[in-house]
């Protein structure tokens, strides 16, 4: 049974929502998407087959969305959920425990016109999608009127003469989808050519009618837009000022003799008795009494009996009256309608059926000429009209657009010619495309056909580029484009069909559509910083961007074009000044714009290397600008590049330098460690002693080195120049010896003798 929903949490059905709610629905893929109307303020209840395909299966969750958003969830055993704006004026009501499983949305609006679907879960069947395309019918205003001078008229038109042309028109303000709107007199169909006016969400039908004592009865204007209400009618009383048609006197004698006392007189027209007549008169003398009538006969009384009836007042009335008879035969001109024969409603026919008009005439004397009008020129026999346009009927074996309009004929006897009333003649055809048949407008799809009646119902099958064909029906040529699922960045193969209820379309209207003129203009105001340790670029938002990119490209190793290195996107922020000498705009920083901070766009851009080019992108769902490219400065690469000593400090780098100093620490110390080891022990320091030398001695260095030997230099010796006393002689020349060569040990039994003495 039936219950209100109220706010509960669940979370497990909310991350559920959210998981599932990013799946587009595509309509068709379990079966048919069924169409629903229902009008605005009342009810409609949508229902959703939850059960499972085999008796061992049940449904362990149930969701609906509207497009494609979570608006209601149950799972088993009894957890719900409803979309808050739906619980606060509590107007969604679900039936979960009958089959098939229903929710009842009640005080629609306009914003409830969407595509619903379901979403049943089972624990061991497939996934089920059930899809119903909600229209939401918009009734619209009362009609209301207005004349040429676009005067308001309430009530009562007029006064006009009889045969002027009656111009008003007709309008309804809203109602979705557009109403028809339809002239009517009395019960008969007199215009039905509605169309748009030239003030927005108004329609408007303008009458053009040339007044009689028939048409001018009582005027209505209906509109209607849907089957699901009777249409809303207005009427308008017209007055007409109409001239006498035609008068005739007749005078009729009656003579009665021989009755005494004075008989009486008495005129009968069709057994009625006629009181205005003249008073009788009675002559005495011959017994005879005479009386005269005057009698207007009309139309009707052609035929009839007009009988004198004398009456002798002191006589039973069986034996003392007498009475004269005569028929009247009343002449007129023709008096001629125009009639539609065969199938159809009123004065409408459908394309290429039979078109058959008679012309209904009395006339006394009988008819010799009939003639028919089309627009007020006369038909002439042969063209699209045939042989047949003398007869009292027109016959029109497949009526074409070109039979549409007004009709009237003629008919001539001795007494005079006689045209009818024009009838109109509306020819209802298939929606069929004009101009481009399909157009976008702004972000809008237009089915731009003609078509009589307007078209009520409209196909749609749109394809973007690498998505499946969808199929959507609505009651309006106009298609906004977020109805459509899918990106839209590259091309969308759309295709219209329109329903008039007389015929659907034959050939679709068809277009391929590119979305460049929806794209974001460029990013204005861009540059490059170093900020944070890193390289960004920041730009100002633009109209109509949802998200935006940025890009580096740089310069492939042939050095020839420049290849994509990487791409990001682009979050909104604030962040420190730009750094001084960061590339602008136009070589201009765009230091006062970039000071809103939050509001701009900004990404990192990783590693930047000289010659790179950086690219900010401004997207939406139909694609990216183009990008606005910037290069940042040799200032700014400058000022970005680290110290020397920064390399010392990477990770890697440190570890490397580290291992190699430790292994070069190893190797000198083993080195070391080897050459003292392998070092002879240091001998004592010698002591400088000064000797002084005999006779001896003196001349067995004499005798050895033949040569002058010098004492052992001391400072003493040296400073005193001490020496023997043949100094003086030069010594012989001779060739000098190698140390080695010259060197003797001491014989043993020289013994020198040593006298220490001090250094001076």
């Amino acid at each position: 049974m039936g219950r209100r929903m109220r706010p509960t949490p669940a979370p497990i059905y909310i991350f559920l929502l959210i998981c599932t709610g990013g799946y587009a629905f595509i309509p068709g893929v379990d079966g048919p998407v069924s169409n629903v109307e229902a009008l605005e303020g009342g009810d409609v209840t949508l229902r959703c087959d939850s059960t499972p395909d085999s008796s061992d299966d049940e449904f362990m969750i149930l969701v609906w969305y509207k497009n494609n958003m979570p608006i209601y969830s149950f799972e088993v055993p009894d957890k719900q959920w409803s979309e808050p704006s739906f619980n606060t004026t509590a107007r969604l009501t679900a039936n979960i425990h009958s089959q098939p499983t229903s929710i009842t949305i009640s005080s629609l609006s306009e914003d409830d016109q969407a595509m619903y679907h379901c979403r049943v879960d089972f624990r061991l069947s497939p996934t089920r999608n059930v899809g119903i395309n909600v229209t939401v019918v918009v009734l619209p205003s009362p009609p209301f009127f207005m004349d040429e001078m676009s005067n308001k008229v309430v009530g009562r038109v007029g006064p006009y003469h009889d045969g002027d042309t009656l111009v008003l028109r007709c309008l309804v303000i809203g109602g979705r989808p557009p109403p028809r709107i339809s002239w009517y007199s009395g019960d008969t169909l007199v215009d039905a050519s509605d169309g748009d006016s030239e003030i927005p969400a108004v329609r408007e039908n303008e009458l053009y009618l040339p007044l009689t004592r028939d048409n001018a009865a009582a005027l209505s204007c209906r509109a209607s837009n849907t089957h699901l209400a009777p249409p809303i009618v207005a009427s308008l009383d017209v007055e007409l000022y109409s001239s006498i048609h035609w008068v005739r006197v007749a005078l009729a004698q009656c003579t009665a003799r021989g009755s005494y006392p004075q008989p009486e007189l008495s005129w009968w027209l069709d057994h009625k008795h006629l009181t205005h007549h003249s008073n009788q008169t009675w002559f005495n003398s011959s017994l005879t009494a005479i009386s005269y009538l005057e009698l207007s006969p009309s139309i009707g009384d052609n035929g009839a009996t007009l009988a004198c009836v004398a009456t002798n007042p002191v006589m039973a009335p069986n034996r003392g009256s007498k009475a004269d008879v005569i028929t009247l035969n009343v002449t007129y001109s023709p008096m001629v309608d125009v009639i539609k024969l065969g199938d159809g409603n009123l004065n409408e026919v459908v394309e290429l059926d039979s078109l058959q008009l008679e012309c209904d005439v009395r006339a006394n004397p009988p008819v010799e000429e009939f003639m028919w009008y089309f627009n007020d020129i006369k038909i002439r026999s042969g063209g699209i009209w045939g042989d047949t346009v003398s007869s009292h009927q027109l016959l029109v074996e497949e009526a074409t657009r070109a039979h549409a309009g007004r009709y009237s004929c003629a008919a001539v006897n001795a007494i005079g010619e006689t045209r009818s009333d024009t009838i109109l003649i509306t020819v209802f055809y298939p929606p069929e495309c004009t101009g481009y048949g399909i157009r976008l407008v702004k972000e809008t799809i237009h089915c731009i056909v003609k078509a009589l009646p307007a078209p009520d119902t409209y196909f749609w099958y749109l394809q973007p580029a690498g998505f499946e064909v969808q199929q959507l029906t609505t009651g309006s040529p106009i298609l906004p484009l977020d109805q459509i699922t899918g990106p839209l960045a590259e091309t969308l193969k759309a295709s219209c069909e329109a329903s008039n209820g007389v015929a659907t379309q034959e050939e679709p209207c068809d277009r391929v559509f590119t979305f460049e003129h929806l794209r974001p203009p460029q990013p204005q105001e861009c540059d490059i910083a170093y900020e944070f340790g890193e390289f960004q670029m920041k730009c100002m938002p633009v109209e109509n961007a949802t998200y935006y990119e940025v890009s580096v490209w740089r310069m492939s190793e042939s050095n020839s074009t420049l290849v994509l290195e990487r791409r990001a996107s682009m979050g909104f922020g604030s962040g420190r000044a730009l750094a001084a000498g960061g590339a602008s705009v136009g070589g201009v920083a765009s230091g006062a714009a970039m000071e809103r901070g939050a509001l701009a766009v900004r990404a990192a851009l990783g590693s930047v290397r000289r010659g790179d080019e950086a690219g900010a992108r401004a997207c939406n769902r139909y694609g990216c600008s183009a990008p606005m490219l910037l290069r940042p400065t040799d200032t700014l690469l400058h000022a970005a590049e680290p110290p020397w000593w920064y390399f010392f400090l990477e990770k890697d780098v440190g570890i490397s330098i580290g291992a190699v100093v430790l292994v070069a620490v190893f190797i000198i110390s083993s080195v070391l460690l080897v050459r003292l080891a392998r070092r002879p022990r240091s001998k004592p320091q010698p002591v400088i002693q000064v000797l002084q030398l005999d006779d001896v001695a003196r001349n067995y260095l004499d005798n050895i080195g033949e040569h002058k030997v010098h004492a052992s230099c001391s400072l003493r010796s040296c400073s005193s120049g001490y020496s023997d006393a043949s100094g003086d002689s030069a010594p012989p020349e001779r060739r000098r010896k190698p140390a080695w060569e010259r060197w003797e040990p001491p014989p043993p039994d020289v013994t020198l003798t040593l006298h220490r003495e001090s250094a001076v």
